[in-house]
């Protein structure tokens, strides 16, 4: 018989990671708390109502065709998807040019569009190579993690203005410089996805009520089992028993989940201390910085100009905009993404100033009525004291070739989950669902 404070598995961090862990323990009848140090779940998805009762997303919105797990969920917990607005035009503002166009390419010469088509086949062939699951064993793994990004760019690609396409679109889709990450880490993240194009299709759906409606689902049946507002703090373990404290209690167990970011897992006191290569991984975790803010406006105007809201632009503060507008239009919402320094100048600035540089960003988008938002939402992730970045947490040259195996190896009873361990979708809700799928596999072998 177990004691009051005695279970199978401690799970640190109630994200989308930790709660399908706790929901595939739960339906083996294997004992387990969450342990969540914020005063709510959902970790990187975060959403919340306008006072017109609209669901804002401030953390991760989208899904994709392929992401057969969160499709899977919506359809179970019976919530609507809506697809991303796409009729109209794209606009590209691309080296000071602007352009319109169908699809998620900007109209530009012949010779680049080829580049561009080339690079894309080059990238698509190369992280075919490399295994989802231990990236770091690839030939071409010791090769890749020795370029950045922007050097990798400046190899393959021959137009400036390829160069210019792909460096914007990257840098949106990781929140950092491609001189910060490593060019194995973002094949790695193709190669997880299935390819660029995949990638690129990963926002053709949103939750009608939010994506925070899915967490309310997943921790319907199992409120009596998490403790908000828990930070772990320290975790004595041997090999086969493990004692976590968090807030002046402690529990001891048989097997611990950690799904918290990388970067974060210093935070917490290890006894005996993690091995070097852990401890060297979790150290070098970059950092990326994003703020997202939800513009509403009376109604969907951009439409109006044949326009389908989605906007790119390599001219700072605002990487990308995408219409998350209601199907009905009655109003006319604006995500607006902004990514790696960007994020950073503009968490110096107060509010008013903040708002009013990224609308003056969109009335070059979309004209003078984006000057008049009814509301403004907006969440800066790298001042979130529990996240410190987003979307995910990346690595530079160097790290997952020496340290990536320590990622995903269980150390004693400590297992690692989390959508940066993922072997599909990496970096995405989708990823930190398989996760949370397959370090239970892991736990239930040791639990035998």
């Amino acid at each position: 018989m177990k004691g009051l404070n005695e279970v199978n598995v401690v799970i640190v961090g109630a994200g989308l990671a930790g709660l399908t862990a706790a929901h595939e323990l739960k339906k083996r009848d294997v004992s387990f708390i969450i342990l969540e140090a914020r005063s709510r779940a959902g970790g990187r998805v975060y959403s919340t109502m306008s006072d017109e009762n609209l669901p804002i997303d401030l953390g991760a919105q989208w899904i994709g065709p392929g992401q057969k797990r969160m499709m899977r969920l919506a359809e179970e917990y019976n919530l609507q998807l809506t697809p991303t607005f796409q009729k109209g035009k794209t606009l590209f503002h691309l080296r000071g040019k602007k352009n319109k166009t169908k699809g998620n390419m900007p109209k530009l010469s012949a010779l680049a569009t080829l580049n561009m088509m080339i690079l894309k086949k080059k990238i698509d062939k190369l992280s075919k190579q490399i295994p989802a699951n231990e990236p770091w064993t690839s030939e071409l793994a010791k090769q890749l993690d020795k370029m950045t990004l922007e050097e990798f760019i400046q190899v393959h690609s021959h137009s400036n203005s390829a160069s210019a396409y792909y460096r914007l679109i990257i840098e949106e889709l990781l929140c950092a410089k491609l001189y910060e990450v490593s060019a194995l880490d973002f094949l790695w993240c193709i190669k997880s996805a299935g390819s660029i194009d995949d990638l690129l299709a990963a926002e053709s759906f949103w939750f009608k009520d939010g994506a925070g409606k899915l967490i309310d689902k997943l921790i319907e049946p199992l409120t009596e089992f998490i403790y908000f507002d828990h930070p772990v703090q320290r975790i004595i373990y041997e090999e086969k028993k493990a004692v976590v404290y968090a807030r002046n209690q402690s529990w001891t167990t048989s097997e611990v989940i950690i799904t918290i970011p990388p970067n974060f897992i210093t935070n917490i006191h290890f006894d005996p201390p993690l091995p070097s290569d852990r401890v060297q991984l979790s150290e070098r975790a970059g950092l990326p910085s994003v703020t997202k803010l939800i513009f509403i406006y009376d109604r969907p105007f951009w439409r109006e100009l044949g326009l389908n809201g989605t906007a790119y632009s390599d001219q700072p503060p605002v990487n990308l905009t995408i219409d998350s507008s209601p199907e009905d239009g009655k109003r006319g919402i604006l995500t607006v993404l902004i990514g790696s320094k960007s994020a950073r100048d503009l968490a110096s600035m107060k509010a008013e100033a903040r708002h009013d540089l990224v609308k003056k960003a969109l009335i070059r988008f979309f004209g003078k009525e984006a000057e008049l938002p009814l509301r403004v939402f907006e969440k800066d992730w790298t001042a979130d004291m529990w996240t410190h970045g987003g979307y995910g947490t990346h690595f530079p040259t160097g790290v997952i070739s020496h340290f990536g195996p320590s990622l995903i190896e269980p150390v004693g009873p400590i297992h690692w989950a989390g959508t940066e361990t993922a072997f599909e979708w990496r970096m995405y809700m989708e990823g930190a669902v398989q996760s949370g799928e397959r370090v239970v596999s892991e736990v239930l072998n040791r639990l035998k």
